[in-house]
């Protein structure tokens, strides 16, 4: 019997480059979890991307302040 599945949508398999060191990390995080690096990853870029502002937001210059005074 296969792992559940989380979702119906269809996945696409990629590759990253990772330092071996992060690697070895959300490996071991997976280990002591008991779930797969996938689940990990996917639930991380999930919840990464869902605290991103949106673009439009990201690229507006922030108002500078010089010390002490507001604009």
């Amino acid at each position: 019997m296969g792992r559940p599945r989380i979702t119906d949508e269809r996945r696409i398999a990629t590759a990253i480059r990772l330092p071996e060191s992060l690697y070895e990390r959300l490996r071991q995080a997976a280990c002591d979890r008991d779930v797969s690096t996938n689940l990990l990853v996917t639930r991380a870029v999930t919840e990464y991307l869902d605290r991103l502002p949106d673009a439009e937001a990201a690229l507006k210059p922030r108002r500078r302040t010089v010390r002490g005074v507001r604009p």
